[in-house]
């Protein structure tokens, strides 16, 4: 029998603790994307551990916001932000490397760049080839800067999501394990950012980690890939507008499970993954570990920003039927996957009306987010349908984590509570008319 002592830290709960052992003091991190959704919260988790973590570089093609230090409390002083950018010469990467940094005993890879998509419904990620060329690019070009620059991690990280088992195609396995095949339908930029990864390892001697989640919920300022955004906007307007938050799927969207990724929970995990010696050269899963679905959180999202809400319509003959991409399913069987939606929120975001409301809503709030430019308008409310419809449930199995000691959990519902509370403070999105959740 074993026993281990686990914590809990606000919504988060059955951390990780850490023994005294002076191979976990004095270590040095490299953390790439630091500035996204991914990055800041690790470099959060890492600046709050002083008796672990002594230096921690923070890369990124663009200075941080300014509240980023400000966020690290007293942690800020062991950070250091490094603009680098990872689609340069690799021996420019090298250059800026080796002027700052003398050693490095992680890397956390979150460094990410998302091409303009096709806004419609299962639109998302559509352009699977410019995904993967740009991404390929960025863990490619940092890997051969890293040998240049003659830094040796012990260990490496790279997260890449629930995409690697073909949900944003259709229907996937259910729920899905790390040793599920590939999904070779179309080009998927995960697999060869893995097969580059352990490459690198296999040449160096470093050890290895995957990191798959699904849907991440946080808040910091370079967010358009929060579907938590979106969802935002449509209470606050609705609210403003005296209508309540309609449903814009079908019954099967409203029930079907749906797992969700804290961004915070990602990071606790994600240290100890690379900390714990049975897990190296392994993939894992990593999701909040309770179940959710759109029909327990459109209540809450209602509630949050003071309106009230519908269920799906009843009348069959009101819905557009929207057909996934490809024939063939990503599980390799069974019906193609389909939408059923009397609107979609990107549909909603280009009223007149809901722009109007939108421009009296921030310029009360002084909010900094405009969601309705061209580019803006198409990620923010395509990332929220990609999220709220579709009949085919997204479950990222746990056991593997769990067999291995890791047992944080989150309630899904408190943190994008969370979440929408630290938006608004970022002037992104109207702050909640409720101060506290309640269940």
């Amino acid at each position: 029998m074993t026993a281990q002592l686990v914590c809990s830290k606000g919504s988060l709960h059955g951390l990780p603790t850490y023994p005294d052992d002076p191979c976990l003091t004095d270590l040095n991190a490299l953390v790439t994307g630091a500035n996204g959704i991914s990055g800041y919260h690790m470099v959060r988790v890492l600046a709050a551990a002083p008796q672990r973590w002594s230096r921690i570089y923070c890369l990124s093609r663009r200075p941080p916001p300014e509240n980023f230090f400000q966020d690290l409390g007293d942690g800020a002083p062991r950070v250091e932000h490094i603009s680098v950018d990872f689609l340069s010469d690799p021996l420019h990467i090298a250059e800026a490397l080796k002027e700052k940094i003398q050693r490095v005993d992680h890397v956390f890879f979150f460094s990410y760049m998302q091409t303009q998509q096709k806004g419609n419904v299962l639109g998302m990620w559509s352009d699977a080839s410019a995904l993967a060329d740009v991404n390929s690019t960025l863990l490619s070009n940092f890997l051969v800067g890293l040998k240049e620059a003659n830094l040796q991690p012990k260990r490496f990280l790279l997260q890449t999501g629930a995409k690697n088992y073909g949900f944003h195609m259709g229907p996937a396995t259910n729920p899905s394990f790390e040793s599920d095949p590939r999904v070779l339908l179309e080009d998927n930029f995960y697999y060869p950012q893995e097969d580059a990864l352990i490459n690198y390892c296999e040449e160096t001697g470093a050890a290895w980690n995957v990191v798959r989640p699904s849907y991440i919920i946080g808040a910091v300022h370079d967010g358009s890939l929060n579907f938590l955004i979106g969802l935002a906007i449509f209470g606050a307007v609705q609210s403003h507008l005296g209508k309540p938050l309609d449903f814009p799927g079908d019954y099967a969207a409203w029930d079907r499970e749906f797992c969700q990724s804290t961004a915070l929970l990602n990071a606790y995990f994600e240290e100890w993954v690379t900390l714990t010696e049975n897990a190296a050269n392994e993939a894992f899963n990593i999701q909040d570990g309770l179940s959710s679905t759109c029909g327990r959180f459109w209540p809450y999202l209602a509630s949050w920003f003071g309106t009230s809400w519908n269920p799906p319509e009843e009348d069959p003959s009101k819905y557009k039927i929207t057909t996934c991409r490809h024939t063939n399913t990503p599980r390799g069987y069974g019906p193609t996957g389909t939408t059923r939606s009397t609107f979609s929120l990107l549909e909603w975001s280009g009223k007149a009306e809901v722009q109007k409301a939108w421009e009296k809503l921030a310029k009360d709030h002084g909010l900094a987010l405009d969601p309705f430019t061209e580019g803006n308008r198409a990620q923010i409310f395509g990332m929220s349908d990609s999220a709220v419809l579709g009949d085919w449930p997204l479950s990222l199995s746990m056991r593997k984590a769990r067999k291995l000691g890791f047992f944080g959990t989150a309630d899904s519902f408190e943190t994008a509570f969370e979440a929408i509370q630290d938006l608004a403070r970022l002037k992104l999105v109207v702050p909640p008319t409720t101060q506290k959740f309640v269940e």
